[in-house]
């Protein structure tokens, strides 16, 4: 019932916006977030960090340029990465700078942790990921195989493989021995991608406006579905398994049934193109930024 009446208080357009907050000068990059906590970073140099009222509790100025994601984990530590092709490491609660990880020799546009916080994946510009212990912060391996720039990369809950999504219009599933699988189904870049909370189906979205539902186990298509108007530039699972949010080109942030794929809501409050969401871990609240700055939490359950 609670999704019933979501679904028809959204479609004829009234607004779940919890809080709107101008989060940074300049587009938002990526969010993420743990616990009652969740992270945001931008075009300013700044990473920032808040609760899901919408309060800041901490700002740090990580690098000189853009910060073109960040990654926060359950062990306290956050991860940024920018156009001066580093990763720092920092730790909460002061934000004191623990890491600086070398070796990328062009943008660093994705970052996720594991599950469990001990392995970082990061991916570049130069078609190149890289995935780090993070525990003692040393490089685990290097992974090559996509032919365009990074954008996105995600582990499996069980953490066993994780995901990235490239330029090169295609997603592939990498074991940490380094096979890989090749997923082929978008006609245009692939721009983020989540796995499912029990790991059996990922979803990728992309520049020709597509949402790609994938079967992990035998990387073949189990549904595809137009879900913007324009490009879709971010998707993520909520931690029940039972939707998905995406967000694009055309300003909305859209919910979708996990069951038969048709949407539930419509969530408009944005002005400007919806660059990343993430669903709180408890699956109450959404998260989502703006290329103009301003981030939305939406009271979804």
């Amino acid at each position: 019932m609670k999704i019933l009446s979501l679904m028809l208080s959204l479609l004829i357009g009234v607004s779940l916006g919890q809080e709107v907050i101008k989060a940074h000068i300049g587009a938002v990059r990526d969010v993420d977030l743990a616990g009652k906590f969740f992270v945001t970073c931008g075009d300013d140099g700044y990473i920032r960090v808040w609760n899901l009222r919408g309060k800041k509790i901490l700002e740090i100025k990580s690098h000189p340029g853009q910060v073109l994601s960040v990654a926060i984990n359950r062990r306290g530590f956050i991860a940024s990465s920018g156009d001066d092709r580093t990763i720092k490491i920092w730790r909460l609660p002061f934000g004191k700078l623990v890491r600086t990880l070398r070796g990328h020799q062009e943008y660093v546009r994705a970052l996720a942790f594991s599950r469990f916080g001990d392995k970082l994946a990061s991916g570049d510009d130069m078609w190149e990921i890289r995935v780090w212990d993070s525990t003692e912060w040393r490089l685990l391996r290097r992974l090559k195989g996509h032919t365009g720039w990074i954008y996105s990369v995600a582990f499996s809950p069980k953490g066993d493989i994780f995901a990235s999504a490239s330029k090169d219009a295609t997603v592939r599933i990498w074991h940490m021995d380094g096979r890989s699988k090749v997923l082929k189904g978008h006609k245009d870049y692939v721009y983020d991608l989540s796995f499912s909370p029990d790991g059996r189906r990922l979803v990728s979205v992309g520049n020709d406006g597509y949402v790609i539902v994938w079967d992990v186990a035998g990387g073949k298509m189990v549904k595809r579905f137009k879900a913007h108007e324009g490009a879709v530039y971010t998707v993520h699972y909520s931690p029940r398994g039972d939707m998905i949010a995406t967000g694009g080109f055309d300003g909305t942030v859209k919910l979708w049934s996990t069951r038969n794929w048709r949407v539930l809501a419509i969530l408009k409050g944005h002005k400007g193109i919806v660059t990343r969401l993430r669903f709180s871990p408890n699956g109450r609240r959404l998260v989502s930024g703006d290329d103009r700055g301003w981030v939305i939490i939406w009271n979804v359950r």
